[in-house]
């Protein structure tokens, strides 16, 4: 199979595999020996850039041989704000998803639930979900505080005034 791209929809490509890499291992462990079969083809599609005249875009570095998009590219692209975005956007919805679930399962118990309705355990489980959304919606995470650590973080002059 051949696939003809032009040196923009190339240069795309570099930045969504750039995206994929991200995701797949972002959060792995340093010094992994593991390679996984994303990050080859990652490699064999970066390998191209000089064939694209695109040898700004992509470098080597000599004591890997690993190919990678040069910072330069990166700071001219929108894809470390695509990736920040999405991150934010996970944690948000993590969190909030996590939250109600914790106090819908704290408030009814797992027993309660399990005989509910889908409909009846969405709509009571959604109630929370809406109070956390608001919340962090008016307020990030100012007001948030884990009730074990909340007097640690606190500075000298409040714990003062009781």
């Amino acid at each position: 199979m051949k696939i003809n791209l032009t040196k923009k929809e190339y240069e795309t490509l570099l930045d969504v595999l750039y995206i994929a890499d991200w995701v797949t291992r972002a959060h792995e462990e340093h010094g992994s020996l593991v390679v996984s079969k994303y990050k080859e083809l990652e490699q064999k599609l970066f390998s191209l850039a000089g064939e694209f005249g695109l040898d700004k875009t992509v470098e080597r570095n000599k004591e890997t041989g690993s190919y990678y998009l040069t910072k330069a590219h990166l700071s001219n692209s929108d894809v470390t704000a695509k990736i920040e975005n999405f991150e934010n956007a996970t944690f948000w919805e993590e969190l909030l998803e996590r939250l109600a679930r914790r106090d819908f399962i704290r408030r009814y118990g797992e027993e309660a639930i399990l005989k509910m309705p889908i409909e009846e355990r969405f709509e009571k489980e959604m109630e929370f979900f809406e109070m956390y959304d608001k919340e962090f919606g008016e307020n990030g995470l100012e007001n948030f505080a884990v009730i074990g650590l909340a007097a640690a973080t606190k500075k000298p002059e409040d714990k003062l005034s009781n």
